[in-house]
């Protein structure tokens, strides 16, 4: 007795690991790629943020478009966040990782809605599959930007309207249509993909309990309901980017390989590999689809029939092999219905998606991890829809087809992993180098008030300011916004030293006798070297250049080259990427006798030194 206990207590530990896996991985993900410094469309927030502070904010300030959505309520959640915590963005990657968390949790509920849970390898594979998948690195964009907080919670939303439709819960129909209707809103004004919320809760709708008169009522109801926020959402809605239906129909390959290429985005990131793919989890869900919806419309109708004649006694009552059929599959109706819910919900977005984005080429769709955070959504669909066929009522006969399909699932569920831990790793590598640029970034926003509005930094992609956004006015605004509510300590009154002691590093290009340089129409002039903050663990990330007697910069460089010469000169591994190089057109400086100078920040000593040699 002990033993078994023992065993049980075991297994459970064992699968809480399993389950935690995922989770921690992300966190530690997170913990090490995460830069707190505000990036892209978080810089068009500041205004608002600026009307919060000054008191004079209005609805219209949360009701305007953002690009072409509605995101009332992720603005809101943002600037309560950025208002609690000082603009901190590792707050907005935090609840992030929170919605995700309670995504699972829902979805964990709905696979245990079988009259009889069957707890067994197979239901757990499916759940681990669907942690692993919701919380994949594969989405590393959406983990690291705080903004894209709003993709998680749409998620969360619709799969809490199904939830509420579904689970086996005793309220009334009519409050769980409620229910559901609250958690669609709030989606239709977080992302405009959110509207399609209500279209794919409708079968759910119709299926709730009830007679055919009863079901048609709700479903009018559900519909106004649609009607009404796509009214609500269309006031004054003028888009500042138009997608033209017309052309895309004219390139229907492009158009195709773009959603294609979507769907199989999660699983590998290739031109055409990825199309592919996406064809075929495309075709096992149009599969599922059927197989899986004649039963539940089946169902459905002797259900409705059954309440009909309960109802009504005078009808005569339905066949007893009818109740039998529909006591029989009744599990299976509700087990099934929120997988293809939600599988439904990945393609229509991923379709609304493609509608906006498909003129940009499929490498779009391929190297744009954001969208994965929806299309992942339709693999843990076929996952949980897998585990059902696989569980499926077998005749005695064919008891070996089962244990066949249950390998296959296996199988399937194994490489499934295997291809996530290789775009895990892919998502690591794009993050590490990703991560200097950014570092580069925040110790850029830190500097903006020294930093000239020169034609390298407004259009150079070696630019730091353009890392926060290629509008870098929007930068220069929204730094002197934040500025003003005192949410980040901008350097100022920074001392510029010219002559120290101890090495910061050299300018080794460009050199002349006279420490001068001669700029000619069209030349383009290659600065490098090296540069290092002595005796201090943290290294720079950027080196800033200027001309003549300035105490201003017109470039940056990013301090990330190979030096084995420089490591092994100060005996340090800590040098070992201690040089950078950067090229300056004749736009950046004037056509004459100009001496370009190189420095690092010290932010110990608030001290702009200068690298010898310059």
């Amino acid at each position: 007795m002990v033993a078994a206990i023992d065993r049980t207590l075991m297994k459970k530990l064992i699968l809480f690991t399993l389950y935690l896996i995922p989770v921690l991985l992300l966190i530690g993900f997170v913990a090490n790629f995460s830069v707190n410094v505000p990036v892209d469309d978080e810089w068009r927030l500041a205004s608002l943020f600026e009307k919060i502070a000054a008191r004079n904010v209005t609805f219209n300030d949360f009701w305007a478009l953002h690009s072409n959505h509605r995101i009332l309520f992720p603005k809101i959640i943002i600037a309560v966040l950025a208002f609690a915590s000082r603009w901190n963005i590792n707050y907005q990657l935090c609840l992030s990782i929170g919605l995700a968390a309670i995504t699972f949790i829902a979805m964990y509920k709905l696979s245990s809605m079988p009259v009889k849970k069957v707890a067994d390898d197979l239901w757990h594979l499916a759940n681990i599959l669907t942690c692993i998948l919701l919380f994949s690195l594969v989405q590393h964009e959406n983990w690291l930007w705080g903004f894209q907080l709003a993709w998680f919670f749409v998620n969360l939303c619709f799969v809490a309207a199904v939830y509420a439709l579904v689970s086996n819960h005793k309220l009334l129909p009519n409050i769980r249509i409620s229910i559901a209707a609250v958690f669609c809103f709030i989606a239709s004004f977080s992302l405009a993909q959110g509207l399609l919320s209500w279209l794919v809760a409708i079968p759910a709708v119709v299926a709730l309990e009830g007679n055919a008169a009863q079901k048609r009522k709700r479903a009018i109801a559900w519909m106004l309901l649609f009607a009404t926020s796509c009214a609500v959402y269309s006031i004054d809605y003028h888009p500042s980017r138009k997608a033209s239906i017309i052309s895309l129909l004219n390139k229907p390959f492009v158009v195709i390989d773009y959603f294609l290429s979507l769907l199989g985005s999660p699983i590998v990131r290739s031109p055409g590999i990825s199309a592919f793919v996406g064809l075929v989890i495309f075709a096992i869900f149009v599969f599922f689809v059927v197989y899986f919806g004649k039963k539940i419309v089946s169902i459905s109708v002797a259900s409705s029939v059954s309440a009909k004649s309960e109802n009504q006694p005078q009808i005569q009552a339905i066949p007893s092999s009818i109740a039998i059929t529909e006591r029989k599959d009744i599990a299976e109706k509700y087990q099934a219905l929120p997988w293809l819910l939600i599988g439904f919900f990945s393609v229509l977005s991923s379709l609304f998606i493609t509608a906006g984005r498909a003129e940009f080429g499929a490498i779009h769709a391929i190297e744009s991890s954001r969208y994965t955070t929806n299309s992942i959504l339709l693999l843990i669909a076929l996952v949980h829809l897998g585990q059902l066929f696989v569980r499926g009522n077998y005749p005695e006969t064919k008891t070996s087809l089962k244990r066949n399909y249950k390998f296959i699932y296996r199988g399937i569920g194994g490489l499934l992993i295997a291809t996530i831990i290789v775009s895990s790793q892919q998502a690591i590598a794009q993050s590490r180098s990703a991560l200097l640029y950014k570092q580069g970034a925040q110790d850029c926003l830190q500097l903006i008030n020294y930093l000239e509005p020169s034609e390298f930094f407004n259009n150079s992609p070696e630019s730091c300011l353009r890392v926060l956004s290629k509008k870098t006015w929007l930068v220069r605004e929204g730094a002197a916004i934040i500025d003003q509510i005192g949410w980040i300590k901008f350097a100022k009154n920074i001392e510029f030293i010219s002559n120290t002691e101890k090495v910061y590093g050299y300018l080794d290009k460009p050199q002349t006798s006279d420490k001068s340089l001669t700029v000619k129409q069209n030349d383009g002039v290659k600065a490098a070297g090296w540069a290092v903050l002595p005796e201090n663990l943290k290294q720079p990330n950027i080196v800033l250049l200027s001309v003549g007697d300035k105490q201003s910069f017109f470039a940056n460089a990013y301090v990330n080259l190979d030096s084995p010469d420089i490591a092994k000169s100060l005996k340090s591994e800590l040098y070992n990427n201690a040089r950078w190089a950067v090229d300056v057109s004749d736009k950046n400086l004037s056509i004459a006798q100009t001496e370009i100078k190189a420095w690092v920040y010290n932010p110990v000593d608030n001290q702009f030194v200068q690298l010898r040699g310059g």
